[in-house]
């Protein structure tokens, strides 16, 4: 609470309530808005540390960076709204419409390993059609893991976090993303820029993590090297053979050989979608990505 009682107030219209999520590039609080009364998410800019008075400034200018990305993504359905920028007590901050729902993660630990193909499919087919119109705005998200995904009671999901995206074509200086997620061409400065192929990548990830319980080249545990096995032998042969092509394929080490973009991926996941108005499957996901697809047609 002692963090909660330091930034107290934003500018005396948002009442901070708690504390929910302490990332790398900023803490997450839920807040409400004094003059509507609506749930608010705030992510503020981490206090200063010793460090230089240098790195607290290019951190508040990546969070405004951030904000400003958001803007570009307005009215995208699975994105969250940005409703302001503000600086309180010289730390820049986000407030965001506030994402009812569980993340990903939670939700996939809880049903793992995740095989079902109307599950599958529902999870990834959400995330494709968010990133089309993400891509389509030439901006490449870059941090594609189940922490960034909420999913909403009613099924539906939205992606959050864009502290790591990036123009399409801009060079990068150094590593962006998250290890195990990030596609190769992340890990270091890329001087040809990123493109839409190191999000299918991460949706590739995502993929994999749910249906075998593992992230390919090594994961987490060590750094991903050129020529290195997609996944051991016992975790390949754990595939479903409804996805175990789309997958490798999604996760290609050189970015050229991947999806050229996740229309490609949707199209090979579509027959697996729900339908609408069909009943639930029998072993559901809570809550339940399916429920989406069976009571929308898809948008790609």
């Amino acid at each position: 609470m002692r963090e909660i009682e330091e930034i107290g107030n934003v500018e005396k219209r948002y009442e901070v309530l708690d504390m929910v999520g302490d990332g790398g590039q900023g803490d997450l609080f839920l807040g409400r808005d004094r003059r509507s009364g609506a749930r608010v998410a705030l992510k503020l800019q981490k206090a200063r540390d010793l460090g230089p008075e240098s790195n607290f400034s290019w951190a508040g200018r990546q969070l405004l960076k951030e904000g400003t990305r958001m803007m570009m993504l307005t009215e995208i359905q699975g994105i969250p709204e940005i409703i302001a920028t503000r600086t309180h007590r010289g730390r820049r901050c986000l407030i965001m419409e506030f994402i009812e729902g569980r993340q990903l993660q939670n939700v996939l630990l809880a049903g793992r390993p995740v095989r079902h193909p109307e599950n599958v499919a529902s999870i990834i087919g959400q995330l494709c059609e968010i990133l089309q119109e993400v891509h389509d705005r030439n901006l490449v998200h870059c941090d594609l893991k189940p922490e960034n995904v909420i999913v909403q009671p009613d099924g539906s999901l939205r992606l959050i976090d864009m502290g790591h995206a990036i123009m399409a074509g801009e060079a990068t200086s150094h590593e962006r993303g998250t290890r195990g997620w990030a596609s190769p061409e992340q890990s270091d400065a890329c001087s040809q820029g990123l493109t839409r192929r190191a999000d299918i990548f991460g949706l590739g990830c995502i993929l994999l993590e749910m249906t075998v319980m593992r992230l390919p080249y090594g994961g987490l545990e060590e750094r991903a090297e050129p020529g290195s096995p997609v996944l051991p032998a016992d975790k390949l042969a754990e595939l479903p053979p409804d996805f175990a092509s789309l997958a490798l394929w999604m996760v290609r080490w050189e970015a050229q050989e991947r999806p050229a973009d996740v229309r490609e991926v949707f199209d090979r996941l579509r027959r697996h979608l729900p339908r609408l108005g069909s009943q639930r499957p029998s072993r559901r996901l809570r809550p339940d990505p399916t429920e989406y697809y069976r009571t929308h047609p898809p948008r790609l």
